[in-house]
């Protein structure tokens, strides 16, 4: 069939009536507006209205109404308010969820249905920038005499729930697209073609009770899916960093902000891990629950925003109510593999895909994981399971197209561990619940979203048996990753840079924005300023007892010094490291490399660290360098922090009133020994009160000659500090003990 016949017959698919109504039908009309409206600058109080013609609504039984307007222009964190006129005691619209770009008119249309003259508009108290020019009104009702004929029905609704998402799937009513392989150049343009003629939505009803014809106006219009784009993984699809690097590239409305390949071959999702892709002209849409319940579910065609349903009995609504409940995370799908050429690639990759909306993002978005299985890792069991490494990679990152995680994980790789990648994830300190919506700051707070996903990331892979990991070797790695030292209770390590204080990071005012009104900033889900929340150095000084993650901190990407420090500033590196040694936190820092320098043979220690086990915080080194005070110019250049002291972490003894150690250099140490300062921390057993006294020694390996020793008294925090310990590259054995035991 050529390409016009085959539009031709999609249109008459589109048009063709159903089996004629027997009773009443579901009616979904539009109403432009009437009234001429600014498109900006400062409103003129009660005069600026939105004006619908709605006299054809005399009598009707109006279900629903929807204002929708352009979100174009709209300024983020800007309140868009609109308040009927006429009718007394209506409060202002509100945003429909979980999109919150349109707006809930029910009660409103409803009142002037019922009387038209008490219809004077709306009145635009506050515009945000957008421009009302197209506001349309949507209003379904229920009707004996329908005007027009019904759209084709949806058909095949399934629905399956599983890790607290229901997945709906049903057979679209057309099919432009015409190809199980399209390329993406091709798909493209038959999906904006067919756009350019008419735009259909499909449309999810969810209630409590089976959705009838006659209960659909009063149904939740949970979620509105255009057609095509929600079976197609757009995600996948090939991309670069800049126009045409390597391949022909382009840029599409479907996925914008991304340079795309035009060849790549487009597939479809993959909703449960064994099953195949979904078959083309297949909707799909995901529903997170947050709270438990049955409801039905029921899907309809919208046109140019008009339904017209006479019959949901032909596999457009359940017959059974499905019974949801919340998750410890989202459903992580799988997709695709790929580097599976050792010659090639470092590791094969697994991608999965996970289709989120709150508590992990605050609008519907589908993003990446991926399992990376290095060629190097040693078999997994029950009895030797694996560590787990998280990364989030620098700027988000992405695994399309990749047959590897890409070499910012790749350098960071802790040799032994198996790596999942969370990708796109945004500013990963979190952002206000208003972006990307027409909400305003002063309607909702800022969520750390990237992190949950983190978390629920995390807690997916330890859930899976087959990839037979341990939960007490978890390690975190990114660019901006210290949020990780507020979560002790899951990470043993986190890898970072050290902008611990991003309101001194001359980077992160840029992204000010996302926060809240900047320079101001808006309270977040925990009723603390986020700026102040961000401010983890602070944090880090004000509760010295809480037990962190071991920290390696280094540059994260790019050249030093004008890339790695320049773009950020210096400032909050000092600041973090000061707070953390300080308070007599394990920790080593690095500030002067491009990378991880001398704080990378490190990570090998890392892979061993358990969250289960104790620390040693080492302190006032003799071979540390000095980051300053702020000024990178006062810092020492080429050195940095606790970077030659090692442990073996197999050894430690921690008991009521007894704790062992090993301690020694690295063999790459410019010095034969050092003197340090030594706090056990995150120790199960060991306790002690402030003022307490307690000896240590210092032996051989073996134990048994004394080589030093001294006392300690307990501080204010309950630590026992050894101060002016010698470090050599010989294993030395360190013993602290309860004074007079």
């Amino acid at each position: 069939m050529r390409s016009g016949q085959r539009i031709a017959a999609c249109l008459l698919l589109l048009l063709a009536p159903a089996a004629a109504p027997a009773g009443r039908s579901f009616v979904t009309v539009t109403f432009g507006n009437d009234a001429r409206c600014v498109h900006g600058g400062t409103l003129k109080a009660d005069k600026e209205r939105l004006r619908f013609d709605l006299s054809a609504l005399a009598g009707t039984d109006v279900g629903r109404a929807v204002l929708r307007v352009e979100a174009r222009g709209h300024r983020t964190g800007a309140e868009v308010r609109l308040v009927p006129v006429g009718l007394p005691g209506a409060a202002p619209l509100k945003l429909r969820p979980p999109a919150h770009r349109s707006f809930d008119a029910t009660a409103a249309v409803r009142r002037w249905a019922a009387n038209a003259e008490a219809n004077e508009g709306l009145r635009i108290e506050a515009d945000g920038g957008v421009r009302f020019a197209r506001a349309v009104l949507e209003v379904s009702y229920l009707t004996d005499r329908p005007a027009g004929k019904p759209l084709a029905p949806v058909t095949e609704l399934k629905a399956v729930h599983r890790s607290g998402q229901t997945f709906l799937t049903w057979r679209e009513i057309e099919d432009p697209v015409g190809s199980d392989a399209p390329t993406f150049d091709e798909f493209d343009k038959a999906v904006l073609a067919a756009r350019a003629r008419r735009r259909l939505v499909y449309r999810v009803y969810r209630h409590t009770r089976p959705v009838t014809v006659a209960t659909l106006g009063e149904a939740q219009l949970v979620g509105e899916v255009p057609e095509v784009v929600g079976a197609w993984n757009l995600k996948e699809i090939r991309n670069t960093e800049h126009p045409n690097q390597g391949t022909p590239t382009k840029h599409s409305v479907l996925r914008p902000g991304y340079n795309l390949a035009r060849n790549h071959v487009m597939t479809r999702y993959r909703i449960a891990d064994s099953a195949e892709p979904i078959p083309r002209r297949t909707g799909l849409a995901v529903f997170t629950a947050r709270r438990a319940g049955r409801h039905y579910y029921a899907v309809t065609a919208a046109v140019d925003g008009r339904e017209h349903v006479a019959d949901l009995g032909r596999g457009a609504s359940l017959a059974e109510p499905i019974d949801e409940k919340p998750a410890k995370f989202p459903a992580i799908v799988y997709q695709r593999t790929g580097g599976g050429d050792p010659k090639r690639h470092k590791c094969v990759v697994d991608v999965y895909n996970a289709w989120l909306g709150p508590p992990y993002h605050n609008v519907p978005t589908v993003a990446e994981t991926f399992v990376a299985r290095w060629h190097d890792l040693p078999a997994a069991s029950a009895e030797a399971p694996l560590p787990l490494m998280i990364t989030t990679g620098t700027h988000g990152g992405s695994a399309t197209g990749m047959g590897s995680p890409g070499w910012h994980g790749a350098r960071r790789h802790v040799k032994g561990a198996l790596t999942v990648g969370v990708t796109e994830g945004g500013m990963w300190q979190g952002f206000h619940e208003c972006i990307g919506t027409l909400r305003g700051y002063s309607q909702g707070v800022v969520h750390n979203f990237p992190q949950r996903r983190v978390l629920a990331a995390a807690a997916w892979a330890l859930w899976r048996r087959d990839l037979h990991l341990d939960p007490q070797r978890v390690y975190l790695w990114g660019q901006m990753a210290h949020w990780g030292l507020r979560h002790g209770g899951v990470f043993a390590v986190v890898m970072s840079n050290g902008y611990g204080n991003l309101a001194i990071g001359k980077e992160a005012q840029k992204h000010g924005w996302k926060w809240g009104p900047y320079p101001k900033g808006s309270k977040n889900a925990f009723g603390v300023d986020q700026w102040e929340y961000m401010n983890l150095p602070k944090w880090i000084r004000e509760n010295p007892t809480v037990e962190l993650p071991y920290w390696l901190c280094w540059p994260a990407y790019g050249a030093y010094p004008s890339h790695s420090i320049g773009d950020f500033g210096f400032m909050p590196w000092p600041e973090m490291i000061h707070a953390m040694a300080s308070t007599k936190r394990a920790f080593a820092a690095n500030w002067s490399t491009n990378g991880p320098g001398p704080a990378g043979p490190l990570r090998e220690l890392a892979g061993r660290t358990r969250r289960d086990r104790p620390l040693p915080a080492f302190g006032n080194c003799s071979l540390d360098a000095s980051p300053g005070d702020g000024d990178h110019a006062d810092a020492q250049k080429g050195g940095g922090i606790n970077l030659y002291q090692l442990w073996d972490p197999e050894t430690i003894v921690d008991e009521p009133g007894r704790w062992e150690i090993t301690v020694y250099l690295r063999d790459d140490c410019p010095y034969e020994e050092c003197t340090t300062d030594l706090t056990p921390r995150r120790c199960r057993k060991f306790r002690a009160r402030p003022g307490d006294r307690f000896r240590w020694v210092r032996t051989g390996a073996d134990g048994d000659k004394a080589l030093q020793s001294g006392t300690a008294t307990v501080d204010k925090w309950g630590l026992v500090t050894l101060e002016n310990l010698t470090v050599t590259k010989e294993q030395n054995r360190l013993t602290i003990s309860r004074a007079g035991a």
